[in-house]
């Protein structure tokens, strides 16, 4: 990972957790991707750059993470979690949010499922975006690595009315 000095204003960050393929995490700062979950969800080509840019917590020299260095890249409301809480890994009905329901397996063994957008662009990028089941995990957002994958299913169509 190489060191760049951080030149984001501050206004338009999100807090992520990289998971990285080896194993380790780097907790820090993103410059935000436009838009909410929902709103990235339906774009028809979200997709981050080869190097990502993350801050350290505490610290003021950004680090280049390289995209084929991920598991996945973690969207989260803060670093620290809910430490007695175990996330929902699977939706217990139809999800309330429009696109494919998908199930997927990571090369640890990590299962979970989730909604991405609806067109081939999940096919076609390194990576997707996936809106995980529970409201109320720390998790808001992944981008997901397909290169981490071992299985990806479609389970369902959703749509909302």
């Amino acid at each position: 990972m190489a060191e760049t000095k951080y030149k984001g204003g501050g206004e338009n960050l999100s807090k992520v957790v990289a998971h990285l393929r080896d194993g380790k995490l780097v907790k820090g700062y993103f410059e935000a991707v436009v838009g909410s979950a929902e709103q990235l969800l339906r774009q028809k080509a979200p997709s981050l750059p080869r190097e990502i840019p993350v801050r350290p917590a505490e610290a003021k020299i950004a680090v280049q993470i390289p995209l084929d260095s991920l598991k996945a890249l973690f969207f989260v409301k803060s670093f620290e979690g809910r430490q007695n809480y175990s996330d929902i890994k699977f939706f217990k009905g139809q999800p309330a949010i429009e696109g494919l329901w998908v199930g997927v397996k990571f090369f640890d063994g990590e299962r979970t499922e989730g909604i991405v957008h609806n067109s081939i662009h999940y096919l076609i990028e390194p990576g997707f975006f996936l809106k995980p089941p529970d409201p109320n995990s720390n998790n808001e957002l992944m981008y997901v690595l397909k290169t981490s994958l071992t299985e990806f299913r479609v389970l369902a169509v959703t749509t909302t009315y």
